[in-house]
């Protein structure tokens, strides 16, 4: 049987029910935990339902081919456009009918549990030694892209006022380039929630063979955090392969404000200048009341 042949219109849900394709054993076991409660199903990671299935990470990866499916990620998004209208792909939890009080209660609710997660799971360790990396280096490189971008960007805005050499870069070829050039004195600190992005984790790599210091805000495990020397560790309740990252955002900058806090309190003196200086600056391209 080729199962590629299956399309977005048919029901996962019922094939799964019908003789359409054969299932062995370990398929059906799979079959019955999602069945069970599928939309439970979409938020669990391939690891879970496996446990729950008691089955191998690669059968259930296999189960998912069956349905035509391009891998587990891709079974999961298509069981969930399956379930619901649509609205659940843009926001977690969200439904069509909701009014905009629900919205916002939701909404809020939802970042600051990220907010208390973030506090238990990145350590006091992490976010030490990466501030000692920036200070004792001769230039900061924030890599970001997609969504980790502004994140990037916001990170060079609050650094560039410690007095050190510091850019964002979300282009590929441009963050690849500068990879080939750093060295020891260069801190890299590279920006991926689910750490799985390819040119992400190429870079990363790239800018460790370098010699160059690197720091990863992402998740414990991931590719991009296997790459770095030191991994501020970025996790929320949010499914980044469902839906639009919202409090994955949130997190990122949530540590980047810790970072640059930290930094500016051993540099003291130092920075107080800098800011001073600033401010006297920016008064003159601020209209008078």
């Amino acid at each position: 049987m080729h199962f590629e042949t299956f399309t977005m219109s048919e029901n996962l849900l019922s094939m799964m029910s019908s003789d359409t394709i054969k299932l062995s054993k370990s398929d059906k076991k799979i079959v019955t935990i999602i069945q069970r409660n599928p939309k439970q199903v979409i938020h669990y990671s391939i690891a879970t339902l496996a446990q729950m299935a008691e089955v191998s990470e690669p059968t259930v990866n296999r189960f998912c081919h069956k349905l035509g499916c391009d891998g587990y990620p891709d079974f999961k998004l298509k069981l969930a456009q399956q379930l619901s209208s649509g609205s659940h792909l843009f926001v977690d939890n969200m439904e069509r009918n909701d009014d905009t009080y629900t919205v916002m209660q939701k909404i809020m609710e939802s970042i600051q549990s990220s907010v208390q997660l973030i506090g238990k799971s990145t350590s006091p360790e992490s976010i030490n030694q990466a501030a000692s990396l920036l200070l004792d280096c001769n230039s900061v490189s924030f890599f970001g892209m997609g969504a980790s971008g502004p994140v990037a960007l916001d990170a060079q805005h609050k650094f560039f006022r410690f007095g050190m050499p510091v850019i964002a870069h979300t282009d590929y070829i441009n963050q690849r380039m500068i990879c080939s050039m750093l060295n020891e004195k260069d801190v890299s600190v590279f920006i991926s929630y689910t750490g799985r992005t390819e040119a992400i984790v190429e870079s990363a790599r790239l800018a460790r063979d370098r010699g160059a210091p690197t720091i990863g805000l992402t998740r414990d495990g991931s590719p991009l955090a296997s790459c770095c020397n030191v991994v501020l560790n970025a996790v929320t309740a949010e499914d980044t392969d469902l839906f639009t990252p919202m409090t994955s955002r949130i997190i990122h900058l949530a540590l980047i404000d810790m970072l640059a806090t930290t930094v500016a309190l051993r540099m003291g003196d130092q920075l107080e200048e800098n800011i001073k200086a600033i401010k006297t600056n920016l008064r003159a391209t601020r209209r008078l009341s």
